[in-house]
């Protein structure tokens, strides 16, 4: 489904919302109440739109893939090898699996308001 021009500016609205809420997590809930404030869908729609959102991100990170959001940053799943490490409890020597992790790395843009 291609993107319209109104929907990426309410978009950003909605973003742009969730950078005013003082708090230092932002729920689920309240992503939902700020997609119902801005785009004047009922609120167990608005829940969903962000459940399906989170949903095909979790999808796509899985599937080895990365996410590029425009003008706010890029997901990208990178392969961590083994490595030898220590218990911090016990200072015993161990090998530490190899495993995938989620880096996020912020747009210009973004960075940019974050450091003003």
């Amino acid at each position: 489904m291609p993107r319209s021009q109104s929907t990426t500016v309410q978009l950003s609205h909605v973003i742009q919302m969730v950078y005013r809420m003082k708090k230092k997590n932002v729920t689920r809930k309240e992503l939902a109440e700020a997609v119902n404030g801005k785009l004047g869908v009922a609120t167990r729609s608005a829940a969903e739109i962000v459940d399906a959102v989170f949903a095909t991100m979790k999808s796509t990170m899985v599937a080895g893939e990365s996410i590029k959001l425009v003008q706010f940053g890029t997901f990208t799943v990178q392969d961590k090898a083994p490595r030898r490490g220590r218990n911090p409890r016990t200072g015993a020597s161990m090998t530490i699996t190899k495993r995938q992790m989620v880096s996020f790395r912020p747009s210009k843009r973004l960075r940019e308001r974050l450091n003003k």
